[in-house]
């Protein structure tokens, strides 16, 4: 089911403890929030595609039990922050690697052959990769499970497939929530997904809301998003302009290509593995700083260079800081460093004020730098690449011969008025 409002991804591939406590039974009434109703809705949207378009997807039906159990335990994830969801990262991985193949062999087999697309346009081929997937056989869901449901290591694939599509309805809601400031319930949300099971199997199903009940809801909440958006980009422009009057005090000098010259022991960094605010809890020693994201592919690739660097030189002097840019939230970051067993010899700060990466870095991440005692510093381009370099650095840099950053300066534009064009000859 398309939706009008958001758009549920085609499974859970995006997503890297069992929660005991039954949920009490609700239905929408009269009395009913518009909270509860939305989040209602948005079970509905989101019970009939896995139900329906990610079961033709991959070939199997999800089971309900499961979702739920999913869902709840990342519902109950973001309020508590010490409970565990029921599949480690490995699994997650695996799940995610398995079912992202079966659904690109299965949409490769709904393609028609080259004479047979020859005679038809985008429209017509897609019309008739949608038939032929609907021809396609569909395992049905394991049954034998039960609510609340444990996930054991001999659990089926298809369970441990099911709650991690739950995980990502779940995280559906926490996020939809997130964007109106509001925690939607979970019980009408639940309610939502039963329901839009039900209709999938049955199209005479009639949901506890009329149509157009719901379409004015979701009207009342694309009206509301809007303005949250509007006030969202006025906010921001707001920071923005806040952010750059703080950080020109701090710029100082400037290299020949428009960053600092040193790293400026005023600048905010909230510490997370020590107790700081500022880079001046470093100052005036040799450091090694590694600038990430929680989210980034690469910043994770690195990571484990960087403990080696930290382990390897910490005993010779060498300080290594490693802060996290200002979007990650504190628990990201301490997933992180727990993640990559990132230990004592690393000190983990977040640019929570963002002056850091304001002043020293261009929006891309990882960047390394190497930070001589008096602040100036170097930066590199990667650690996989300059990694027998940026050693033979610290070295140097232990040894008391400062690193150097060798910047040539932009060419400069041709600004000579180009000659003027010969008089045309008869």
């Amino acid at each position: 089911m398309k939706s009008k409002f958001f758009l549920f991804g085609a499974c859970a591939l995006a997503l890297v403890a069992c929660n005991q406590e039954k949920q009490a039974p609700v239905a929408i009434t009269p009395n009913s929030t518009d909270d509860q109703k939305f989040a209602y809705m948005l079970g509905t949207q989101m019970g009939e595609h896995a139900f329906g378009a990610l079961a033709r997807q991959m070939g199997e039906y999800v089971n309900q039990d499961a979702l739920i159990q999913g869902a709840r335990d990342m519902i109950q994830s973001s309020k508590d922050t010490s409970f565990k969801i029921q599949l480690t990262q490995d699994t997650i991985a695996s799940l995610n690697s398995r079912y992202a193949t079966i659904g690109r062999e299965r949409y490769e087999s709904t393609k028609p052959d080259s004479a047979t697309a020859a005679n038809m346009d985008r429209t017509a081929s897609m019309a008739y990769m949608d038939s032929v997937q609907r021809s396609l056989p569909i395992k049905a869901a394991d049954e034998g499970t039960s609510l609340p449901l444990k996930l054991e290591e001999n659990s089926s694939q298809n369970l441990k497939f099911s709650y991690l599509v739950g995980l990502q309805l779940g995280n559906n809601l926490r996020n939809i929530g997130a964007q109106f400031s509001t925690d939607f319930e979970g019980p009408y949300f639940e309610m939502g997904i039963r329901d839009g099971a039900k209709a999938n199997a049955d199209t005479s199903f009639k949901y506890q809301m009329p149509k157009d009940s719901m379409d004015a809801l979701n009207a009342r909440y694309r009206a509301k998003m809007d303005s949250i958006r509007e006030e969202a980009i006025k906010k921001q422009r707001e920071e923005e302009e806040k952010l750059k009057a703080e950080v020109a005090s701090l710029r100082g000098d400037t290299l020949v290509n428009g960053m600092p010259a040193k790293m400026n022991p005023a600048v905010k960094v909230t510490g997370i593995s020590y107790s700081g605010e500022k880079l001046g809890e470093f100052a005036n020693r040799p450091m090694f700083v590694f600038y990430f994201s929680t989210t980034c592919p690469h910043c994770r690739h690195a990571a484990p260079g960087v403990l080696e660097f930290a382990n390897e030189f910490a005993k010779d002097g060498l300080t290594t800081l490693a802060i996290a840019s200002g979007g990650n939230p504190k628990r990201g970051i301490r997933t992180f460093i727990d993640d990559l067993k990132w230990n004592e010899n690393i000190n983990v700060g977040w640019d929570e004020h963002r002056q850091f990466g304001e002043l020293y870095s261009d929006g891309y991440v990882p960047k390394i730098y190497l930070v001589n005692p008096d602040g100036s510093y170097k930066l590199y381009g990667s650690i996989e690449r300059e990694k027998d370099q940026i050693k033979e650095d610290i070295r140097a840099l232990l040894g008391g011969k400062p690193v150097e950053w060798k910047l040539e300066a932009p060419a400069k534009a041709d600004t000579a008025k180009p000659a003027a064009p010969a008089a045309a000859t008869k």
